[in-house]
């Protein structure tokens, strides 16, 4: 004979769970006549409390207490995350680049994109290909001033040999130019050759080429471009209404937080398109703000912080938006739809920069402080049973042991439900159970709540009705002390819930 239960009261954060489940053909019977025996049967032994709920919180969704325990749900996650390579992509070589003259100033970056000033490139090598039509050897010096290292400019020498035919070519090896710095005005290399005969006689070659295998670099300044980064989807799924069936809450701040890292030296501005809420019976409101309009700049390292992250935190709050009177229509999730826009006013005078290892990250975080009051708000939850296995009951008593440490009165009632959800019967009997609030001190804190006890008596033909049972349906309405005034309480890390449910079955054993 196996009796199974799980019972769990959903109350925003107010959890009864369970520690065990018992086979009853393992417990010691005790006769009480001929075949009738008795067992106690031990089901739930449970303290939850708001710290112990704290400490098992996965994902991003957690609780926050501040030094005097005030407790605060934080759900948070990462929107948009970039690198140096979303600004300025490493540039591929496919094309080698002609040396049209003996001087010849070569754009090697768009112009209608970016105005570099200087650059310092990491990974990327060069190569020169050069021919000529005459029968002799040609010894080519190379220089490009605007590329130096260590005070010194890039020069190179090459020899052009004459091997027999005409043209005479030469590809030379790769040369790194890891750590080289290009400073331009105009986003363009100067490639100035010369070349000379054996006897010193200048010539000009028929072809002369340089060609990239990618452009990368660990530095970059400039006018570096307008960006527009599009970030959208549904980023948090609030889930504290989940449960909800009727009543108000009334949280007294809620908060949306935007929180930017930023190591570009790059000014950077949100564009919020929608900010959208979702409450838990399908109505959507949009969050409400100037800002929503005007955008939020966000703080960027200046030329003396390079390699540091400048971090902006920007709050919606009941201030400066309509977060508070959408919150409280039972947010489920947000919907978002956010630009991240580098350079937003396209001023080419501004000088900015990205290294290597750069990034701006942007999170969002909704935080929502327990401070507030419930108002008969009814919450429901449904978990299964299983009593087919009890066989042969001729009674069964529950004993229900409670305890409430919150400032909130909890009316519990419990459905069983056939396998078609048909309502066979009730745990307690009328309205069910009241765990009244604790008591309130006049520093806003609760004494620890007193122990309840309730007996539950099912005769035999009671007991076979729910033995068909194959949920259990649990219904809770809450009250926070003063909650008819909209009287503002905080919940603290202490506060929890205590319920011990245990049964004594009387059977018949053949």
């Amino acid at each position: 004979m196996r009796i199974l239960f799980s019972i769990k009261i959903v109350c925003l954060i107010f959890t009864f769970s369970f520690i065990g489940c018992y086979d009853l053909d393992q417990e010691t019977d005790f006769g009480l006549g001929e075949q009738e025996y008795e067992l106690a049967v031990p089901l739930i032994n449970s303290k939850i409390t708001i710290g112990k709920i704290s400490e098992e919180s996965k994902g991003n969704t957690s609780i926050r207490f501040d030094a005097e325990g005030k407790a605060t749900v934080l759900y948070n996650g990462e929107v948009i995350r970039r690198s140096t390579a979303a600004i300025f992509p490493p540039l591929p070589g496919i094309l080698p680049i002609p040396i049209i003259d003996s001087i010849s100033k070569v754009e090697i970056f768009e112009k209608e994109k970016y105005l570099v000033k200087k650059a310092i490139f990491n990974g990327t090598k060069i190569k020169f290909v050069f021919e000529n039509a005459l029968p002799q050897n040609v010894n080519i010096n190379m220089r490009i001033p605007e590329l130096s290292k260590d005070g010194k400019i890039f020069e190179r020498d090459f020899v052009l040999i004459y091997n027999g035919s005409s043209p005479s070519r030469l590809t030379t090896e790769e040369i790194s130019v890891d750590g080289w710095t290009l400073e331009s005005q105009d986003n363009a290399l100067t490639y100035h050759y010369k070349a000379r005969l054996v006897d010193g006689s200048p010539v000009k070659l028929d072809l002369a080429q340089m060609t990239f295998d990618v452009i990368k670099f660990s530095y970059i300044d400039g006018y570096l471009g307008y960006h527009v980064f599009a970030v959208d989807g549904n980023i948090i799924d609030v889930g504290l209404f989940d449960k909800w069936k009727s009543g108000s809450f009334d949280f007294a701040d809620p908060k949306i937080t935007l929180s930017v890292d930023n190591g570009f030296g790059l000014p950077v501005r949100s564009q919020v398109n929608k900010m959208e809420l979702t409450s838990i019976t399908g109505k959507t409101v949009n969050l409400e703000s100037e800002f929503i309009n005007t955008g939020i700049n966000f703080a960027y390292p200046s030329f003396s912080e390079i390699g540091l992250i400048k971090t902006t935190h920007f709050v919606f709050d009941k201030s400066n938006s309509n977060i508070r009177e959408i919150f409280n229509e039972k947010t489920k999730n947000i919907a978002y739809d956010i630009n991240a826009l580098v350079n937003p006013d396209r001023d080419t005078t501004i000088k900015g920069f990205i290294a290597g290892d750069s990034y701006f990250v942007v999170r969002v975080a909704v935080e929502v402080p327990f401070l507030g009051s419930v108002n008969n708000v009814v919450i429901c939850d449904t978990l299964d049973i299983e009593l087919d296995d009890a066989k042969d009951i001729l009674s069964a008593e529950f004993k229900a042991i409670t305890s409430n440490d919150f400032p909130a009165d909890m009316k519990v009632q419990a459905y069983f439900l056939d396998d078609t959800g048909t309502n066979i019967d009730q745990l307690f009997s009328g309205d069910g159970i009241l765990l009244p609030a604790a008591t309130l001190q006049t520093n806003g804190k609760t004494l620890p709540g007193t122990e309840k006890i309730d007996f539950i008596d099912f005769d035999k033909t009671r007991f076979e009705l729910i033995r068909k049972s194959k949920k259990l349906v649990l219904v809770a309405t809450i009250n926070t002390t003063g909650s008819d005034q909209k009287k503002e309480l905080w919940v603290y890390d202490h506060y929890g819930i205590g319920l011990k449910l245990g049964a004594i079955i009387k059977y018949k054993k053949n």
